[in-house]
């Protein structure tokens, strides 16, 4: 059985799902070079459960994300694996040890979750990039727009293999529509009024774009609810712009499980997506399988990728006069199965599949 190393940020759920998965086909060990970021709640980590060997290290966290180690090096180091997948090159601790298997020869896979090229970064910083992800022996990305990212970067093009991105299960993609009364009984539930219903789910931090969305809902009818759902250093800000701006038709709560919120997806008329910039997105994968059509900004990969006519509409203006526009559209020519045909092409199973035959063959 192949022997694997996957060094990886932190362990987020849905890529410890991905894990659990691999796990199956290979010899599978994992680096996490934090036991998570700042700006997750715990919560955010509570349903994970681990069917893979775990390693873990020693090193100085930095800011939200950064990690300064030699624990991945000195790992490498001292182990043999068949092969070894960076899921990035941007951290102290995941630098060193890229340098380390450049010097060394050690061939390395990047593995990337999505990409946006920066086109005004510095040419230090392009060139700095260039040199960690030029030099791996070949590419998981998600979506044709990370192909770019990595290819700009000096990636081969021949050597960038694409996966089908997701955080569902095939089991957690529902069947069919809920009824007039299922839906009337979960909207009692969770406490959800309007005649439409419009959510969200993410981040609350300024590149997720939420105060422009709340600014402009002052001039949406009074029936036409938002629901966002998530945690991050801007909530109370966004509390104090509800607040004075008397918007009795905008509602923010904290992190709900995803089971939850799947059911909220699954009763809502809208999913909308603000955010300035996503390299990936993987949230609009998840309102698709629970039915629900998506508003989403231009600057997000996994949009790009998923939205057609029947899924969804693509834009960059959040102004009530668009989304009341971009709304009808979808009730137009949005449908059900189409939504659910899309979520099931992308699930934790075909990523592992695919991916585990991406990393046993090469």
């Amino acid at each position: 059985m192949k022997k694997v190393l996957i060094v990886f940020n932190h362990p987020a759920p849905y890529k410890v799902r991905l894990f659990n998965e691999l796990s199956k086909n290979m010899d599978l060990s994992i680096i996490f070079e934090r036991s998570g970021n700042k700006d997750r709640q715990k919560a955010f980590y509570s349903e994970n459960k681990f069917a893979f060997n775990q390693i873990k290290i020693h090193g100085l966290k930095l800011g939200n994300e950064n990690f300064i180690s030699s624990g991945v090096k000195n790992h490498i180091k001292k182990n043999q694996y068949d092969l070894i997948v960076m899921n990035g090159y941007s951290q102290f601790a995941e630098m060193r040890a890229i340098r380390y298997m450049q010097k060394r020869n050690i061939p390395y896979a990047l593995f990337i979750n999505g990409g946006i090229i920066n086109h005004k970064e510095s040419n230090w910083k392009k060139n700095l990039k260039t040199s960690y992800i030029s030099k791996a022996k070949f590419y998981l990305s998600p979506d044709k727009e990370s192909n770019k990212y990595l290819s700009y970067y000096g990636a081969d093009e021949s050597k960038i293999f694409n996966y089908p991105y997701s955080t569902v299960y095939e089991k957690e993609i529902i069947s069919k529509p809920l009824s007039e009364k299922e839906i009337s009984s979960l909207r009692k539930e969770f406490n959800l009024e309007g005649n439409k219903i419009y959510v969200s789910a993410g981040q609350l931090i300024k590149r997720k774009n939420y105060q422009v969305l709340i600014e402009n809902w002052k001039d949406m009818p009074n029936d036409h609810h938002l629901y966002i759902y998530g945690d991050g250093k801007e909530h109370d800000l966004y509390s104090k712009i509800i607040e004075d701006l008397h918007l009795n038709n905008v509602h923010l709560h904290r992190f709900l499980p995803k089971e939850e919120l799947f059911k909220i997806f699954s009763i809502s008329d809208y999913f909308i997506f603000p955010s300035n910039e996503d390299i990936y997105g993987h949230v609009i994968n998840e309102a698709l399988s629970q039915g629900l059509p998506v508003i989403s900004n231009l600057n997000v990969n996994s949009a790009k990728k998923l939205l057609t006519k029947s899924t969804g509409v693509l834009t960059n203006d959040f102004s009530a006069k668009n989304i009341l526009s971009v709304s009808a559209q979808i009730d137009k020519d949005c449908d059900f199965n189409e939504c659910i045909k899309v979520a099931k092409e992308n699930t934790i199973e075909k990523m592992s599949d695919s991916i585990s035959k991406i990393l046993l063959e090469n």
